[in-house]
């Protein structure tokens, strides 16, 4: 079996500017692997606490030193030796050796550090790409899509100049749209609003997460110039694009009401509610992202029940991507949209769990960035492999977000081409990172400097299996594990996937604009949402919408030997290595080649061996040694008072 060989931590920065965890993972079959973990900017009691320095003299006490020296001297000689195909056992004993509720003792960056690095390691020695391991390995799709994006041109609340009250202000493609015709989208209206910005006078500097942050009058003038600069493009709101927001609500509370710019008043909890209501009237919103705090679990309810049909109501930090948390959620009926990000929680195995919760009640799933993001593209695999219906990854304006979108053209181009040859597909990528003095010089590494290229998959003719985990897989239905290749189906509330209309030349208000939804000859849908399926797209469903021009051998004419098949023009070429043999469940779960299980009087001898390791370390980086923490359980749900009055650095929400 594959073994992990050895790996080693090292503090970089983030796109904040503020340190952030990297970490290499060297395999002893010669595969390497490297990850970066990124921040939040406010901690919430529902989210597991990160480690970190809190040194005033070291990056205003936000380093990470101390995860580092606690990842290299402590919890690396845990690792070493295990099979990284093994994720879940890596990542129980990850909690074992926590030990808390909420990972204060190792730190939920230290834990994700290790945990997104193992499950790379995984792939790559099974000779597969991250998403396409992840899909066969947890079962949480039976088909590869492109997630719809969801792209904050606007920037306000915490991110934004003081200005606007509301967070993010999201333009949706919609989901009919090719995932290269949502990215002209992007760049059509994007282009446009910087020009009307400037013409009316307004701020169009940037935010922290990289939309504009305008000063305007109120929130809902955000929406009237995405309007106006959207009539000088092709695209017509409520046919080719659909408006969303994250509210960031606990930001909007003030002495008990929340406060907008909008109302001259502050709203009650039922008045913010109708404020949404008349939103997705008005401006198409089919998207609503932490509209309320979470202990206004009634007005959740109540607005998922009443708009929960033509919009996704979506929980972030309720939630803070944690299982348990997530099933409340459920039970309580406070939302139909799961926001995942896993850094809020520590590990994947607990992060597919909440998945796996969320799919089984018919949530749609958005996986997030957060708002110290970094160059590594692991989320794009991420929300590919599970299936996810949206990805958030701001606009396509900054290195760290366009790394990830870049990412996911290179899957959308693998995925188009399985479609269309049939064949599995996978791009391993060399890089070179330097040997660790404790690793034997002799394996080749990528270099730390290009922590964006994550793609370590490396195919071969025979590949080995790798387990799924059986506390992980759904239901069996049949002997048969799901096909991740197959086609996505079409959902029944879907949008109509015909061709693009110019704009009228005369200029409609905005109603005007919505109502085209039912106006002949300009593609009418009885159902203003983005569907959840986008069956346009040709990594999806290859026969729905109109696909890419890709220059191809005619029906049945198959290329000619030593005639090689020519990208279009628009395309780069990308490398085809030998197709990666499906991986098959290995019956009994991850127990398979794992060596002979120790006594009980060796296993404890080895646990109390292993706390005192611990626990020096941690006194020696100044953190409280583990006496006797309880086992893991959710946090309390987060309330104004109790996020303001957190004993915890205000390092973490996005």
């Amino acid at each position: 079996m594959p073994a992990i060989k050895s790996l080693r931590a090292k503090e970089i920065l983030d796109a904040q500017g503020n340190p952030a965890l990297h970490l290499a993972l060297w395999v002893d079959s010669g595969e390497v692997v490297e990850t970066s973990i990124p921040n939040g900017i406010r901690h919430y009691p529902t989210q597991a606490n990160n480690l970190y320095d809190q040194d005033p003299h070291h990056m205003g006490g936000k380093g990470v030193q101390k995860a580092v020296l606690l990842i290299n001297q402590t919890l690396a000689p845990q690792i070493v030796g295990q099979d990284p195909t093994q994720q879940e056992q890596i990542d129980q004993l990850l909690l074992k050796l926590d030990g808390t509720n909420n990972k204060a003792q190792v730190g939920a960056n230290s834990m994700t550090a290790i945990s997104q690095a193992v499950l790379k390691a995984g792939a790559a020695v099974s000779g597969l790409q991250p998403y396409d391991y992840i899909a066969q390995k947890y079962q949480l799709t039976d088909h590869f899509q492109i997630p719809v994006c969801l792209y904050g041109l606007v920037n306000g609340g915490q991110y934004g100049a003081g200005n606007l009250d509301i967070q993010e202000f999201l333009i949706i493609p919609a989901s009919h749209s090719d995932f290269r015709v949502s990215l002209e989208i992007e760049s059509a209206i994007k282009n446009e609003l910087q020009k009307v910005l400037k013409e009316k006078g307004a701020n169009y500097a940037t935010g922290e997460l990289g939309g504009f942050a305008p000063f305007l009058q109120k929130n809902t003038d955000v929406f009237e110039f995405i309007v106006e600069a959207a009539r000088k493009t092709p695209y017509i709101l409520a046919r080719d694009f659909f408006f969303g927001i994250d509210a960031g609500a606990s930001q909007l509370q003030d002495k008990g009401k929340y406060t907008l710019k909008d109302k001259n008043n502050g709203l009650t909890s039922s008045e913010l509610r109708e404020y949404y209501k008349d939103l997705q009237k008005n401006y198409s919103l089919t998207y609503f992202e932490d509209p309320f705090i979470a202990k206004d679990a009634q007005e959740w309810q109540q607005l998922t029940a009443e708009l929960g049909q033509a919009a996704r109501i979506a929980s972030d930090i309720p939630t803070a991507s944690n299982p348990q948390l997530v099933q409340q959620a459920v039970a309580q009926q406070t939302a139909n949209t799961l926001v995942v990000k896993p850094s809020q929680i520590g590990t994947l195995t607990e992060t597919f769990s909440a998945v796996r919760i969320a799919r089984e009640a018919g949530w749609n799933i958005v996986v997030s960035q957060r708002t110290g993001e970094t160059n590594d593209d692991f989320l794009a695999d991420f929300a590919v492999g599970i299936g996810a219906e949206f990805i958030k990854l701001g606009p396509v304006s900054r290195g760290e977000s366009v790394a990830k979108y870049n990412r996911l053209a290179d899957i959308y181009l693998a995925l188009e081409n399985n479609n269309q040859e049939g064949t599995a597909m996978s791009e391993p990528t060399q890089t070179n990172i330097p040997q660790p003095t404790d690793a034997p010089a002799a394996d080749a590494a990528p270099d730390q400097n290009q922590a964006q290229n994550q793609n370590q998959g490396q195919a071969s003719a025979a590949q080995p299996q790798a387990p799924v985990d059986d506390a992980l897989k759904p239901p069996a239905s049949s002997g048969q594990p799901a096909q991740p290749s197959q086609p996505a189906q079409p959902a029944t509330n879907q949008q109509p996937t015909g061709g693009q209309t110019p704009a009228p030349t005369s200029q409609p208000s905005i109603n005007d604009e919505v109502s085209l939804a039912g106006t002949a000859g300009n593609n009418p849908t009885t159902n203003p949402e983005p569907d959840i399926n986008p069956s346009g797209n040709p990594a999806v469903n290859p026969a729905a919408g109109s696909q890419p021009v890709v220059n191809q051998p005619a029906a049945n004419q198959p290329a000619q030997a030593g005639e090689a098949q020519m990208p279009s023009p628009t395309e780069a070429p990308i490398n085809t290595p030998p197709a990666a043999a499906p991986m098959a469940p290995v019956q009994g779960g991850e127990t398979q080649n794992n060596p002979a299980q120790p006594s009980a009087d060796e296993e404890q001898a080895s646990a109390a061996d292993t706390q005192k390791a611990i626990d020096s370390t941690l006194e020696e980086i100044g953190a409280q040694p583990n006496a006797g923490a309880a086992a893991s359980t959710p946090q309390p749900m987060a309330t104004e008072q109790s996020a303001a009055d957190s004993s915890q650095p205000a390092v973490e929400n996005n």
